[in-house]
């Protein structure tokens, strides 16, 4: 099976395919893309020497994860023993950076390996600053921070008010963490009535994340 990645990943190319060889280590993952938001791959080994399952072997778990800017992860070893069917399952925690890796199984002095992909799809984390106090002067223009952050990287963030028929946008240019000033010109309205203001963000993968609404007063 071959899964061709967006934003320029390499095609995977997933392992696990029968062999012939008398002494092995079968390795089979579920799922082999892993979505990043549960992040979690379960991991089948079979021992075999020749070419009958061995029980009460040994085995260890390791692995090659890095994600699609090349930073690797570290993901510690996992140690076992095969039951009486010659078989070790274990789940594998922590795949939550959008990447490719290998599950390496090494037992009864062979190895066995099976690729995986890990697809972001976690959302960024928005935040609005209010104004402290949450109150803004009629007719005057402020700025409006938002905060965002992105494992991955943030490509841009909105921001709109309950005033305002038209939203703004600023460009975040992949970064991880950011704050973002936005204009924002409180309107010549009656003193005591609210505004709502809101923000959104998106990141490298397309995932969106919003902010919690933040409600400011107009004073005069």
């Amino acid at each position: 099976m071959a899964l061709t990645r967006f934003l320029g990943l390499t095609a995977l190319a997933v392992s696990g395919a029968c062999t012939t060889a008398p002494n092995d280590v079968l390795v089979s993952l579920a799922p082999d893309i892993v979505s990043s938001l549960n992040g979690t791959l379960s991991v089948r080994a079979t021992v075999l020497a020749d070419r009958e399952p061995v029980a009460e072997e040994p085995v260890q778990l390791t692995f090659e994860y890095q994600d699609r800017g090349g930073t690797a992860h570290a993901i510690a070893p996992i140690d076992g023993t095969t039951d009486d069917k010659g078989v070790f399952e274990t789940a594998v925690t922590g795949l939550t950076w959008d990447g490719t890796g290998t599950v390496i199984v090494t037992g009864g002095g062979v190895e066995g390996t099976a690729s995986f992909a890990v697809l972001d799809r976690t959302p960024p984390k928005v935040t609005i600053t209010p104004p402290d106090p949450a109150r803004v002067q009629r007719g005057r223009d402020i700025q409006i921070k938002v905060h965002v952050t992105d494992e991955i990287g943030v490509s841009q963030a909105l921001f709109g008010s309950s005033d305002r028929a038209r939203d703004r946008s600023l460009i975040a240019s992949g970064a991880t963490d950011v704050t973002l000033d936005f204009d924002f010109a409180v309107p010549d309205i009656a003193a005591g009535a609210t505004i709502t203001l809101f923000a959104l963000a998106e990141d490298l993968s397309g995932n969106q994340g919003a902010a919690t609404p933040i409600t400011v007063t107009v004073v005069p």
